[in-house]
């Protein structure tokens, strides 16, 4: 019984004009211009209809399975660990890890094959550049600081980068604060804030960028205040909130562009500065920027405000910073009267207003000195680290309690 051959529209052209050219009927030359082939082509082609006849036009591995398929199982694998693990990965970072941590070893280009013809990664459109319109200064000083961190090699001696946190006033150009520290962190920047509203008071808002440490990116973390709130705000950003200062986000480097160009000039002679006067440590670069350099880049870079009063406000009597510049948690309390907060245990002592806490949510605050305070509906707890209790030996409460 003959096989049965099924041809393809462009297989069945082909071998209708490799006939014809076999049979006379056209030249070799027309049958290459009309198949796009090269003359050697066809002749190759008229010599496996001859041997194969029909057959000859089909391509030897219809049929066959690639040596270069990607397996089934492997596929299905690929897509599972897109949508369950890697879900918002780019295609390039997510054959990295396939490569590396998951054991599949394939190209970039097989990655996106199997994830766009299942529909899991689509391109996304560029987006066309905006028009920006540059921005007034602000009439006050006071109103608007701008507030960013430049990480650079800025004491060289010291062979590794650290940062530079800088808050600088919207209408005068006027460094306001500056301080070297060894981390971008929440806590660090705190710091630095907590200098600056005691030495100048609140500004009416903060101009900053989406860094995490501002605006909420995603859950968890020492940045966020957890506080039971869907979309938690930043650590910094709920500071802000409960000093009454605005804040205003930046949608891009170029939005901030007068704190970054005056990155870029510090980065040109602060740091030649540090060399000349062979400071080497951060604590002598703190007290040569906060001492002398800062005094002199004002007087060189600085502007006069289109109104002369200052907008910065005092601090309200009865706030205290050190209760607002802090990393706020919750905690519940076990049945035995104790909290447990990073990886420590702390007992809280009976007093007149509740007889027990078990159960109760409380709220701790973590200072920027280390120490904490443990807060029940905004009435600070005495509490007890029991660490230190057993270290005293001392089986007594309420003669080891320390107030905190």
């Amino acid at each position: 019984m003959q096989e049965k051959v099924t041809l393809t529209m462009k297989e069945k052209h082909r071998y209708e004009t490799i006939k014809e050219s076999l049979d006379g009927r056209i030249r070799v030359k027309d049958a290459s211009m009309t198949l796009g082939l090269s003359i050697r082509q066809i002749y190759r082609l008229r010599r496996k209809v001859k041997e194969e006849g029909i057959k000859g036009v089909i391509h030897h591995s219809r049929g066959r399975q690639s040596k270069r398929r990607i397996p089934q199982t492997t596929q299905e694998k690929i897509k599972q660990l897109y949508e369950d693990k890697y879900l918002g990965f780019n295609i390039n970072h997510f054959t990295e890890y396939l490569n590396r941590d998951e054991g599949i070893n394939i190209s970039r280009e097989k990655v996106r094959q199997i994830l766009r013809t299942s529909g899991l990664y689509t391109k996304k459109p560029k987006k066309q550049p905006k028009h920006r319109i540059r921005r007034e200064p602000m009439p006050q000083e006071g109103l608007l600081t701008q507030l960013d961190t430049s990480e650079h090699l800025w004491i060289p001696s010291l062979g590794r980068k650290i940062y530079l946190i800088l808050l600088i006033d919207d209408a005068t150009n006027k460094i306001q604060h500056g301080k070297f520290v060894t981390s971008d962190s929440t806590v660090e920047n705190m710091k630095v804030l907590e200098e600056f509203f005691l030495e100048k008071g609140l500004p009416g808002a903060f101009y900053i960028d989406k860094d995490s440490k501002f605006k909420t990116q995603r859950h968890g973390g020492i940045h966020y205040n957890v506080s039971g709130e869907e979309y938690p705000d930043t650590q910094i950003r709920r500071a802000f909130r409960e000093l009454g200062i605005e804040v205003i986000y930046a949608d891009s480097p170029q939005a901030k562009g007068r704190i970054e160009r005056d990155f870029q000039t510090l980065q040109d002679r602060l740091i030649k500065e540090l060399k000349v006067k062979g400071i080497s440590t951060i604590a002598e670069a703190n007290k040569y920027l906060q001492g002398e350099y800062i005094r002199r880049w004002n007087e060189s870079f600085s502007r006069q405000a289109r109104d002369g009063r200052l907008a910065y406000r005092d601090i309200p009597i009865g706030i205290d910073l050190r209760d607002i510049l802090c990393i706020k948690d919750s905690r519940k309390v076990y049945p035995d009267n104790t909290i447990s907060y990073k990886g420590r245990r702390y007992q809280i002592i009976q007093d007149r207003e509740r007889s027990s806490y078990a159960k109760a949510r409380v709220e701790v605050y973590e200072h920027l000195d280390g120490g904490i305070s443990i807060l029940y509906k905004g009435r600070k707890l005495r509490y007890v680290d029991i660490a230190d209790l057993y270290d005293e030996g001392d089986n007594n409460l309420e003669r080891s309690v320390l107030l905190r």
